[in-house]
């Protein structure tokens, strides 16, 4: 039996998208290709989420190309290699090296940054930066979507791709009560957190090639010299903390956090840093999984939840994040199309 919600979706073919990461992204873009209207919504000032990107000048030494959440990424999965084959053909992704993987598998980045390749999903959708989610409302056939600026967003059904204590306190601020067991599952779900240093070097760093290095230390998890990763002209480093790191030195000013950073990382730096940024990612990966490609919602209107956190596979291996966040976003796009299969 079809919902009022997914006959509306047949007749107009509507779908809101609360978060630009990958999976948003994904999911757009499957959606678009089958005729659906799809809009976009992300707080962030960028596209992408964890593949960003950003750059640091400096009068007397250039400038500095940083990817500093999503380092690189691997394949285990025939459906998210399609996407590479695709993005290879296309020239937005190359192999990194595979001497970054324990096991020898190809790692791949963006040809121009990380960033590039959301920056290639998002060519052609409808996108909305800048743009805060604080309020879903359900006024039959629709979802409304207020955001933080004043302005509303309507939709036929609703995928909702950000971080689970977003999602959930979303939904909070929008009285919509999950059954218990559902929302008992979905707040079993944590994150580890990640601070991330950006370092724009006098001279090249000494990071041996590739360009990157995963540490044995209990502060200091992995360095990139964005140089030889070849994405930018200026010395870039890229430093990723522990997660104990992170938790511990979570709220400590970004002076004390980047000089215990650059003190560990100083035998690979070899050179003066001139000028820095501290990143702080909250929701760097998940520590645990839904157990599913995605989540839906039927009541009060149609609704799914995705992202890397909807996972079939265990692992820990931090370069699947990129693969997990993939399927789940294209599992919920084909969803939603079953939903609609006799009109399309």
């Amino acid at each position: 039996m079809i919902s009022s919600s997914q006959d509306e979706l047949t007749k107009h073919k509507r779908c809101l998208i609360i978060g630009g990461g990958i999976s948003g992204l994904i999911a757009a873009t499957v959606l678009q290709r089958a005729g659906i209207n799809v809009t976009i919504l992300d707080k962030g000032r960028g596209i992408g989420g964890r593949l960003a990107t950003r750059r640091i000048s400096h009068p007397l030494f250039g400038e500095g190309t940083f990817d500093y959440g999503a380092q690189f990424f691997t394949v285990s999965n025939s459906t998210f290699q399609a996407w590479i084959d695709e993005w290879l053909q296309s020239g937005v992704v190359k192999e990194w090296s595979r001497q970054l993987s324990e096991v020898g598998k190809p790692c791949y980045q963006g040809v121009e940054s990380n960033r590039s390749i959301a920056q290639h999903l998002a060519k052609d959708l409808d996108i909305h930066t800048q743009t805060r989610a604080i309020k879903l409302i359900w006024e039959y056939p629709h979802w409304l979507v207020q955001t933080e600026g004043g302005v509303c967003f309507q939709g036929d059904v609703l995928i909702i791709t950000s971080p689970m204590p977003q999602s959930l306190a979303l939904y909070d601020c929008s009285e919509i009560v999950l059954p218990s067991e559902l929302r008992h599952r979905l707040e079993q779900v944590n994150y580890q957190r990640c601070i991330a240093v950006l370092a724009l070097l006098e001279r090249p760093s000494i990071i041996p090639d590739p360009g990157g290095v995963w540490l044995n230390d209990p502060s200091l998890a992995w360095m990139a010299c964005n140089r030889r990763k070849g994405i930018s002209q200026g010395n870039a480093v890229t430093l990723h903390a522990t997660p104990e790191f992170s938790q511990t030195y979570w709220e400590i000013d970004n002076p004390i956090v980047a000089a215990k950073m650059f003190d560990i990382a100083s035998p690979w730096l070899g050179s003066t840093v001139v000028d820095y940024q501290v990143h702080r990612w909250r929701y760097s990966q998940p520590n645990t999984f839904f157990g599913e490609f995605y989540m839906t919602l039927r009541e009060p209107g149609l609704l799914v939840m995705a992202g890397d956190a909807f996972s079939l596979t265990r692992s820990e291996e931090s370069s699947l994040n990129l693969e997990r966040a993939v399927l789940s976003g294209f599992e919920a796009a084909n969803y939603l199309l079953r939903c609609t299969e006799d009109v399309l």
